[in-house]
């Protein structure tokens, strides 16, 4: 019997039987494709070699962990291209684990804990994900070409021991050290609304004017790393003049006030307009933030030239017909009301989870401390009373501007029915969807790219 020390990558297609039961003959013959111009060159540039092909994956030996690593980098990010190299109407994407280690050769073939590791690991990482072994990566070296996400230890079954995981962070470098210079130049001012709560709002970038509608709750200067709303502020202030504020009650804004209602938030959005002096322009809006953008163009049309919605809704949870939902709704006020202080952030961990699961670890720990600096205990449950009885499904046919609606299958947050229904309301709309978990979209998630193509797409006819 024969052993050698190599290094394994374990590949597995993400919804491979329910693509086939839909359509064989595409699913066969994209994945021909990827496999003819993607993993092939891939494998031979790092001298590996494909073991197997399992119809719904593979695996591949290579005689060093670090060029196991940089070929599954290479494919998923060739998979993570806007246009993919195959044709199929929805997106394919794979699932990589690496592992280094002791194998059994039989043949051409492979066998023991190196492979048995390295598949364990395919089958937890994320849709368009690299999952890794702490003794991979210590193979690999300290110099590999990419940033890497501590996943914590897992078990997995038929392991004895538990293993130490990493993952490969995709969130471009650049991107993120521009926003930082972004965060500290901007110039935070204050306009009063008709009832006397003063508003934060600031503007980033140049060119044609795009505003920023309210949604869950924020902070101007922590909201540049907010991972799920970082990524669409950062692209479009590239590109655009974009006008950012704090709702009221929440970040910069006033905290102290009477009055918190729907149509407030609509006026204080059309107050921002006032105060950054902007005639007409199209609304970025995310979750709520959507029906005030709705709203507000059924209000002021001239005023709106377009909208982009993202994990939107017309109908609040309380408002809803399932019974599951109005409870959910109670619940989530009952818990923020009574736990938003609390030292240890359970509660707010979890809405992290929710919004988000695709951000690291570390990111939605950070986001949940933020959350914290954002709001009181008090606004929090005010808020959650006006966003979960909000209902602008009569005003949706009075919106006349073009709106793009994009929503991710998985969301937890907010079911992708809404996003339907709402596009549905609107006499122009088109409506996305995207094959992800996540409420709000981090860089990391291999939709990324495809959002922000069909969001900059957008502005760039409409802005």
């Amino acid at each position: 019997m024969k052993r050698r020390l190599s290094a394994i990558l374990a590949l597995d297609v993400v919804g491979y039987s329910r693509m086939m039961q839909e359509d064989a003959a595409g699913v066969i013959a994209a994945l021909n494709a990827i496999f003819r111009s993607v993993i092939t060159p891939a494998v031979a540039a790092d001298e590996g070699r494909v073991v197997k092909l399992l119809g719904d994956g593979a695996l591949i030996e290579f005689p060093a962990a670090a060029q196991a690593l940089r070929c599954a980098v290479r494919i998923q990010q060739e998979l993570r291209r806007p246009d993919p190299p195959y044709k199929f109407p929805r997106r394919i994407f794979l699932r990589a684990g690496l592992h280094a280690g002791d194998v059994v050769v039989e043949g051409d073939d492979i066998f023991g804990d190196g492979v048995n590791i390295a598949t364990r690991l395919q089958s937890t990482a994320e849709p368009g994900g690299v999952l890794m072994s702490r003794n991979f990566c210590d193979l690999a070296g300290s110099d590999i070409p990419v940033r890497l996400r501590r996943e914590g230890a897992h078990s997995f079954k038929g392991i004895a021991w538990p293993i130490e995981v990493l993952s490969v962070d995709f969130t471009g470098p650049k991107v993120e050290a521009h926003r930082a210079p972004l965060a500290e130049a901007q110039e935070i001012q204050f306009c009063t609304t008709k009832d006397n709560v003063r508003l934060a709002w600031t503007v980033n970038g140049e060119g044609p004017t795009v505003v920023k509608a309210p949604n869950w709750i924020g902070h101007l200067e922590l909201d540049w790393r907010n991972p799920g709303l970082a990524p669409i502020t950062t692209s479009i202030a590239e590109r655009y003049r974009l006008v950012r504020f704090d709702a009221r009650g929440n970040g910069l804004s006033d905290w102290d006030f009477e009055d918190i209602s729907f149509d407030r938030y609509v006026d204080d959005l059309e107050r921002v307009f006032d105060a950054a002096a902007v005639e007409r322009a199209p609304i970025l809006s995310i979750s709520q933030g959507c029906a005030i953008a709705a709203a507000f163009a059924a209000r002021r049309p001239e005023r709106v030239s377009a909208i982009v919605m993202i994990g939107g809704f017309a109908l609040g949870r309380s408002k809803r017909d399932s019974k599951k939902e109005r409870q959910l709704a109670e619940a989530f006020r009952s818990m923020m009301t009574a736990g938003w202080d609390d030292d240890y952030p359970s509660l707010r961990d979890l809405l992290a989870q929710v919004i988000f699961p695709g951000a690291s670890e570390e990111e939605r720990r950070r986001f949940a401390e933020d959350m914290h600096e954002m709001i009181s205990p008090e606004n929090i449950g005010r808020f959650r009373q006006v966003v979960d009885n909000l209902d602008v499904t009569q005003l949706l046919p009075s919106v006349s501007v073009p709106c793009l609606v994009c929503h991710c299958h998985g969301d937890r947050m907010q079911p992708i029915e809404q996003g339907r229904k709402l596009a549905a309301g609107l006499p122009d709309s088109r409506f996305i969807a995207y094959d992800s978990v996540n409420h709000v979209v981090p860089e990391n998630d291999p939709v990324w790219p495809l959002l922000e193509r069909d969001v900059q797409a957008f502005l760039a006819v409409h802005a």
